[in-house]
């Protein structure tokens, strides 16, 4: 079993950083809550991802987690619930399928909301 450590225990810290993450590149081997963030803003920017797509294709552990983070800090996410099928064969209904619609934005260190505008 994995324990924490103080870094991802300092989960207001992570939070915080998260936006800034996405100007550096993303280490797929990098499991820390900052870079799960930046890897599913990057993805999210590009097109709809399922549970499934960040999970076994971006390496994303607990995606819904991560989404519920990354909105807690201002990110506009829907959800779609669709059917979708594992890289094992199995079909699973009621996949939520994530959708980046607003990013927030600071302006004069303010948060505003702006359509999605995440560097890639």
């Amino acid at each position: 079993m994995k324990h924490f450590n103080d870094d991802t225990q300092k989960k207001g810290a992570a939070f915080e950083a998260a936006p800034n993450e996405l100007s550096k590149p993303l280490n797929p081997h990098n499991t820390s809550i900052n870079n799960q963030h930046a890897i599913c803003l990057r993805v999210l920017a590009i097109s709809p991802q399922s549970t499934i797509d960040l999970r076994h294709t971006y390496g994303v552990m607990m995606p819904a987690a991560r989404v519920k983070e990354l909105r807690n800090l201002g990110y506009d996410i829907a959800t779609v619930r669709v059917t979708e099928t594992t890289p094992d064969n199995i079909s699973h209904k009621g996949v939520a399928k994530y959708v980046l619609r607003h990013s927030p934005m600071l302006v004069n260190d303010t948060p505003s909301v702006k359509d999605s505008g995440v560097m890639l």
